[in-house]
């Protein structure tokens, strides 16, 4: 997976909204741990919004 967080929440968002999928499922198809992965959003000024099923900038 890659290290740049934007690249990072660009590919996750596009299997959101292009799969429409769940965040739990798109994470573990990359073999992300959820807890993990929205820390590393919230160290770099994003988080989930369930919502609209899309990770958005704070």
């Amino acid at each position: 997976m890659t290290k740049d967080i934007h690249m990072l929440v660009s590919m996750i968002n596009m299997k959101l909204r292009d799969d429409d999928m769940k965040l739990v499922h798109v994470l573990s198809i990359y073999d992300l741990k959820e807890d993990e992965f929205l820390k590393r959003l919230d160290e770099n000024d994003y988080f989930y919004d369930g919502m609209t099923n899309q990770i958005k900038t704070k």
